[in-house]
């Protein structure tokens, strides 16, 4: 059956569906060649990883047996210290930073190859030593292998670390602690594998990063290699130095407290006939410091020593009940004082008046001593008070 086409040409059905056949498969070809050259790097790099003539992860990359260098980077996204539990858990991305020319390959404006499965390749055997978790779980499985097409491998995975943090807190709340990190070879020696640190970036923390009731002051890194009987293993420390703020303990505790002392010594105002508003004022200070305070250590990390905080709510205490003692001995002295007795007649002799005299006189002087003692005890109150308020804060908030 012949068709007229275009023009009135004939079209042969069979010999025109053979050439458009040949036609396809010559495009084909010519796409196939042109294939990306990410694809094809790509390609390259999955052949070299599943070929165990090529490639064995089991074996360490290594040239001329020297040992493998790894450096290593962390940033830090989100950080949490408990000084309760002393324990810290950092939110962060961890990498590790190698070269293995088993995966060296060659592609024109390739950068790099992702392998989101890195368990193909070699792994260093890296650990955190003050861990309270396993690796596994700390590093799986949010990671990926970088390979560039010099051999250059990148492993980066997103780790929440949870480890311990020993703290002295003697200078609670005034303290300034340091967390460390430890990252060390598991297997491998020293004589095959070394841990470095990044020099240009090792350890970086996020811009919105923020601890509660910490600030971040330094960070700094040092190797920590550790020799045992199995022989020596690497090790790099990531040393970070945080300072407590303050202020919200200002705000929760001290200024609660010093202004309590105050008020106890509103009784000092109040006069000496209205002992029990007096005994009052003082008694409320003293009890709502004790028992609060009781309650507020619950919150505290539990330590076998004194620190800051239990001097300052302890003198207060004392000065609180130094109030109260110079209250209670004020009243009794009062009402033991006996009454001057007045001359009811003229008619007595002259000696008997004299005597009465020398009486009041002497009255009149032990009055103005204890008058005296009273205010010289009252000023003492105070002014132990503040100098010590003075003493503490400049001992603790000026040094350290």
């Amino acid at each position: 059956m012949k068709v007229i086409f275009k023009a009135g040409k004939m079209w042969e059905p069979g010999r025109h569906l053979a050439l458009a056949i040949l036609l396809f498969a010559g495009t084909s070809g010519v796409l196939a060649q042109e294939e990306p050259p990410t694809t094809s790097a790509n390609r390259e790099v999955l052949d070299i990883l599943s070929d165990p003539e090529l490639y064995n992860r089991a074996i360490r990359p290594s040239a001329d047996g020297a040992p493998t260098t790894v450096q290593l980077q962390m940033y830090v996204r989100d950080i949490d210290i408990d000084d309760v539990t002393m324990g810290t858990t950092f939110d962060a991305t961890f990498r590790m930073i190698w070269t293995d020319y088993r995966l060296a390959y060659e592609a024109k404006g390739v950068q790099y190859v992702t392998v989101l499965d890195p368990t193909l390749a070699w792994l260093p055997d890296a650990f955190f030593k003050l861990a309270k978790m396993t690796q596994y779980k700390s590093v799986h499985p949010e990671s990926y292998l970088r390979v560039f097409p010099d051999g250059r491998l990148i492993y980066s995975t997103r780790i929440s670390l949870h480890q311990s943090c020993p703290m002295d807190l003697a200078r609670f709340p005034h303290d300034v602690q340091t967390c460390y990190i430890r990252i060390a070879s598991y297997g491998y020696t020293t004589e095959d594998l070394v841990f470095e640190m990044a020099s240009s970036s090792g350890v970086t923390f996020g811009k919105q990063l923020h601890s509660n009731r910490f600030s971040i002051q330094k960070t700094m890194t040092d190797h920590c290699d550790s020799k045992t009987s199995t022989g020596d293993y690497s090790c790099m420390e990531v040393s970070m130095t945080v300072r407590r703020e303050f202020g919200t303990y200002l705000l929760e505790w001290y200024l609660p407290t010093i202004f309590l002392v105050i008020v106890a010594w509103f009784g000092f105002l109040i006069p000496a006939g209205q002992f029990l508003a007096r005994l009052l004022l003082t008694l409320i200070p003293l009890i709502t410091i004790a028992s609060f305070y009781n309650v507020y250590k619950e919150s505290l990390a539990s330590v076998p020593y004194i620190r800051a905080i239990d001097i300052f709510t302890a003198i207060s205490l004392i000065v609180i009940f130094g109030t109260l003692v110079h209250i209670i001995v004020c009243q009794i002295r009062g009402s033991n004082a006996p009454e001057e007795k007045k001359s009811d007649s003229p008619e007595d002799g002259e000696g008997k008046v004299t005597s009465e005299e020398e009486t009041s006189g002497f009255r009149r002087l032990l009055k103005q001593v204890i008058q005296k003692a009273s205010f010289i005890s009252r000023a003492l109150l105070v002014g132990v008070y503040c100098f010590f308020l003075f003493v503490y804060f400049v001992a603790y908030c000026g040094t350290g």
